[in-house]
């Protein structure tokens, strides 16, 4: 597959710290991907780099078919949004967006007027910046982050403070903006329930380490309500599995088989077992949430 972004081995080091340790990304072209990881974890060091603002240890980015010195011709196709927008506290919306057009060489009646409906920020008025909600100044930050019309749009942490309201907010902004103009999303934050509902590929860090990329099909799959099957010798219980007709279940570990389907069958499937002479040590219906998956993955509630 031909990535719009990829990075091979990319890491960080601060003295002896390795922000981020030998990450390798794969975004897809129209995707929203999802950067999951606790503060501290590598999200805005990696995204710095990709956007040019830090330069990597070592390792390699591409970006839209350029590598290395040949990444400087695509930069202009990132808009990006890190560590909170950089705004005019005493200017409008309006006013802050143009003085990024004319910074960009854009000249196009009613184009700041467009970014601000986009936003959802189109009856503002003459309202100060520094008068603005959170939300208000994060949909101004992605405003600015659009000027240009960027193929990949690069987002920091844009839902951390914000109230239910301004979540959803930002979340109908990212899909109509993957819906309408086919944009590719890169956008981190700590909250993986609230990136399931936008994001069709994740990406897990922890402490700098990338530990694991999966898609948003995967992810549901692998949280979502199963039949669980314990036993010494999973690969004898498969023909079984398949003479019953089941189709959609998993090998998990040495011990463990997870069934996806015809969860009311556990019953009769646990007889079939045992008449076929394979013990269980436990059959059980489970589920796992989001971020018990995301807790379990990266150590436990334990907080850095």
């Amino acid at each position: 597959m031909k990535w719009l972004l990829s990075t091979n081995e990319l890491t960080k080091q601060f003295g002896r710290q390795k922000a981020v340790n030998g990450v390798n990304l794969h975004i897809k072209r129209g995707s929203i991907y999802g950067f999951i990881g606790r503060n501290g974890a590598g999200k805005t060091t990696c995204l710095k780099m990709i956007c040019g603002l830090s330069t990597p240890t070592s390792g390699e980015i591409e970006m839209f078919g350029y590598r290395g010195k040949g990444l400087k011709n695509v930069r202009s196709r990132i808009g990006c949004l890190i560590e909170g927008p950089g705004l005019y506290g005493n200017m409008n919306a309006k006013d802050n967006l143009e003085i990024k057009c004319r910074f960009c060489g854009i000249k196009k009646a009613g184009y700041a007027e467009e970014l601000l409906e986009l936003v959802g920020l189109h009856e503002v008025g003459k309202k100060k910046t520094k008068h603005f909600s959170l939300g208000m100044k994060q949909r101004l930050g992605i405003a600015l982050a659009l000027v240009g019309e960027p193929d990949l749009l690069v987002l920091d942490e844009p839902i951390n403070g914000l109230d239910p309201q301004g979540i959803a907010e930002i979340r109908d902004i990212l899909i109509k903006l993957k819906e309408e103009r086919n944009m590719t999303i890169l956008i981190s934050s700590h909250i993986l329930e609230e990136l399931s509902k936008v994001a069709t590929d994740y990406g897990i860090i922890h402490q700098g380490t990338l530990l694991q990329e999966i898609t948003q099909e995967e992810l549901m799959q692998r949280c979502s309500e199963r039949i669980e099957i314990v036993m010494e010798h999973p690969n004898l219980a498969l023909p079984i599995l398949d003479d019953m007709g089941f189709t959609k279940y998993q090998v998990i570990d040495q011990e463990c088989i997870q069934i996806f389907e015809r969860l009311d069958e556990s019953a009769s499937l646990n007889i079939a077992l045992g008449k076929a002479g394979i013990p269980v040590k436990e059959l059980s219906i489970t589920n796992e949430e989001l971020e018990s998956y995301f807790l379990n993955l990266t150590g436990g509630a334990r907080h850095d």
